[in-house]
């Protein structure tokens, strides 16, 4: 394995889970997804401009998280209503606090593409050039979208406040 493929898996590993994590609701198929867009990146480092692996590699894992969703769709119904009980990797910290835990799940509420906005931009901090190029946005409409998907947030952390 090239120092510099294991330097991007160090690096990107975290943020990678983190935004599959939050598409899927499901840590485990989140590790499958985010195995998939590394071995991606395998077989494309060669192709891929090493100042722009981070956008590419959450734009990949976008994309196949929305592509399993698709399948899910396909096979089975999905019930709404499902929230993991348990999250395990780089979140678990925020999410064992009743705090954490309302905003994962206001987070996992949102429809896409405001889902994919609010965590590339404000849990795995991406700049807002980034996220338009990783979602294929213009500028303009990721800060539009992310305000609104803000503003959603904003809603329904509202009805748990005391």
């Amino acid at each position: 394995m090239s120092r510099r493929y294991r330097k991007w898996v160090k690096e990107y590993q975290d943020q990678a889970w983190t935004l599959a994590r939050y598409l899927l609701k499901d840590a485990q198929e989140a590790e499958d997804a985010t195995q998939d867009a590394f071995i991606k990146l395998w077989h494309h480092q060669e192709r891929v401009d090493p100042e722009r692996v981070r956008p590419w590699l959450m734009k990949v894992t976008r994309n196949g998280c929305l592509d399993r969703l698709r399948r899910r769709r396909d096979i089975v119904e999905l019930n709404e209503g499902h929230m993991p009980g348990h999250v395990d990797g780089p979140m678990q910290g925020a999410a064992a606090t009743e705090v954490g835990t309302w905003l994962r799940r206001a987070i996992e509420g949102l429809r896409e593409p405001y889902r994919s906005l609010v965590v590339l931009r404000d849990v795995n901090q991406h700049s807002y050039e980034e996220v338009a190029g990783m979602l294929e946005l213009s500028l303009t409409q990721v800060k539009v979208y992310l305000h609104r998907a803000r503003k959603e947030l904003r809603e329904q952390l509202s009805e748990v406040r005391p």
